[in-house]
């Protein structure tokens, strides 16, 4: 058996009991101060994206806006005369019309800081009118922005590093017809590069308008490689804070990253800021932070120095001194310094020790010679019982003829008396006791082959080497036979089984025979439980229950009831923890 049935010792309790009653505090500071951080995150982060939102929306809505004009230009009827019937105009016609659609172009160009410049290119007319001036048609530009805008999809076209609103007339290119007039407008990028230089509260902060389309991007620092890490992060699989924020880290740097998606101009907004900017001034708290944390492990260390002192040094000696007495050595003998509770249980600990001894010398050699004389008594019981069942067995076979079943039911009788008689040993491995039950088994099966079906599973080989006491499941097996099934004509049924649980082995000895009750059930648990019932004859139900008390302690032994199969059940429970490795 192992010395400690402990698994903690006191002085390890004490400690974690400690450290138990501090982490709540320790815990509620941690919490506190990540409570707070995290407030400050969403409080910022929302505060970000409430900003990247309302540019991009007010974005979406203006460029809508620039296109409604362009659209409604689409009806002009000026510019729709230069388009079809320019060469029946007159010069002053062509010259007023050309005036009248630059003027409208002007009025469009000013209606927002977005647009650079606003074009119109007719090529009935051969002219290319802009918010300034009229000068002459450009093909090789109509054509073009022409291929431009039909390959386009969002509604920003990103061209040359330059950014337009197009709007081609007719633009449906089902029919194949090129359109007869070109709308188009040139976005500022210098005022998109202010506006985002705008939304950005700080020297530290960041903001970019990424086109997913074209690649192109306006952003207040132009490092592609950063904006392209920031991006990929932005899109991966990880966490949100909240909404459309994130935290990410790049190069080792933390930045809180607020952003918005566009579908109508296929474009992402972004705002970035390093984590540290933000939350510099909480430095102060993590300074105070790690000092608690100092102190919390100081109070830690000092505690268990005092308690391993003046509690584990004496407990640890007085476990030392029951160890010893353990093995026998009844000589201890243990002081205490201070005057406290451990000198006062030293003191009777020696005293419990010198009783002891004087006990055992007087009284447990002899109680010792008694128990193994019981045990010798108890099983001498059991050995007739099958002599006299063979002899029945053997003059059955002889009296019928049957002489080839007769050659192995004596071989087998040699072998199972060869047991029993080979050695005065009291107790055998259970490999040993199992491989005779089943020999038993083997031989009342050949007896009763004609009615009776056994099933005998095999022992688990880590439960072999276990010490038992002799000839305890095969008279289990024998009353099976003769009270159980012995009155079964035909479909009888034994089976013996194994069941290994937590720490104990369970086997089983079922039998479908005689419907058992409960009355029945409850005498025989009776006969069981009363270690001094010696006026009557000891069955053999309780000579085996008896000696496995003896061998294992009073809550091992047999067990009884009504099996699945409706016939009788014993359970034979044994440890098994501490006999085998």
């Amino acid at each position: 058996m192992a010395d400690k049935s402990w698994k903690v010792s006191v002085l390890a309790r004490l400690i974690i009991s400690f450290v138990i009653i501090l982490t709540p505090i320790y815990g509620l500071g941690i919490f506190i101060y990540n409570s707070g951080l995290q407030i400050l995150r969403k409080e910022l982060s929302n505060s970000m994206i409430s900003q990247v939102s309302y540019y991009l929306d007010n974005l979406e809505n203006e460029i809508q806006r620039i296109q409604l004009l362009q659209y409604e230009l689409l009806n002009d009827t000026d510019v729709n005369r230069m388009a079809t019937i320019s060469r029946i105009l007159t010069n002053i016609e062509s010259r007023d019309s050309l005036l009248r659609i630059r003027n409208r172009l002007f009025a469009v160009k000013n209606s927002s800081e977005y647009i650079k410049s606003s074009t119109v290119m007719i090529p009935d007319a051969g002219k290319e009118i802009t918010d300034k001036d009229v000068s002459a048609f450009n093909s090789e530009k109509f054509d073009k922005m022409k291929i431009i805008a039909k390959d386009a999809d969002a509604s920003i076209i990103h061209a040359d590093n330059s950014m337009y609103l197009v709007v081609p007339y007719p633009y449906s290119y089902t029919t194949g017809r090129d359109p007869i007039f070109i709308i188009m407008s040139e976005l500022s990028r210098e005022e998109f590069e202010m506006v985002l230089k705008a939304m950005a509260s700080n020297p530290d902060e960041g903001v970019a308008l990424y086109n997913t389309g074209s690649g192109s991007i306006i952003a207040t620092d132009y490092n592609d490689t950063f904006h392209e890490e920031i991006r990929k992060q932005i899109f991966d699989g990880s966490d949100t804070l909240t909404g459309n924020a994130k935290i990410i880290s790049i190069d080792g740097t933390k930045f809180l990253v607020a952003y918005k998606t566009s579908g109508y101009f296929d474009s992402i907004l972004y705002k970035y800021v390093p984590e540290k900017a933000v939350f510099e001034p909480l430095k102060n708290f993590r300074t105070w932070f790690a000092v608690f944390t100092a102190l919390s492990l100081a109070v830690i260390l000092i505690y268990s120095i005092y308690l391993y002192k003046f509690i584990h040094k004496p407990l640890n000696l007085l476990v030392s001194s029951f160890r010893e007495v353990k093995k026998g050595n009844f000589d201890i003998h243990i002081e205490h310094d201070v005057d406290d509770e451990f000198r006062f249980i030293y003191r009777n600990f020696n005293s419990m020790v010198r009783d002891l001894k004087s006990l055992i010398e007087q009284t447990f050699t002899q109680k010792l010679l008694v128990q193994k004389a019981n045990m010798k008594q108890l099983q001498s019981q059991i050995n007739p019982h099958f002599l006299y069942n063979s002899f029945f067995i053997l003059n059955t076979m002889a009296r019928t003829g049957d002489y080839e079943n007769l050659e192995i039911f004596t071989e087998q009788l040699g072998r199972y008396f060869q047991f029993i008689t080979r050695s005065a040993a009291d107790e055998v491995t259970l490999q040993k006791e199992v491989d005779h039950a089943r020999l038993y088994t083997e031989i009342q099966a050949m007896r009763f082959s004609n009615r009776i079906k056994v099933s005998f599973d095999e022992l688990p080989g880590e439960f072999s080497n276990i010490m038992v006491p002799r000839l305890i499941l095969q008279p289990l097996i024998e009353n099976a036979f003769e009270h159980g099934l012995s009155m079964k004509k035909n479909n009888g049924l034994l089976t013996v089984s194994f069941e290994k649980l937590e720490d104990e082995l369970h086997i089983i000895v079922e039998n479908n025979g005689e419907d058992i009750t409960e009355d029945k059930l409850d005498f025989i648990r009776r006969k069981l439980a009363n270690k001094n019932d010696n006026k009557e004859e000891v069955t053999a139900l309780q000579n085996i229950h008896r000696r496995l008390n003896l061998k294992f302690g009073q809550e091992y032994g047999l067990a009884v009831g009504k099996g699945k199969m409706g016939g009788f059940k014993v359970t034979i429970s044994i440890p098994y923890k501490e006999y085998i490795n």
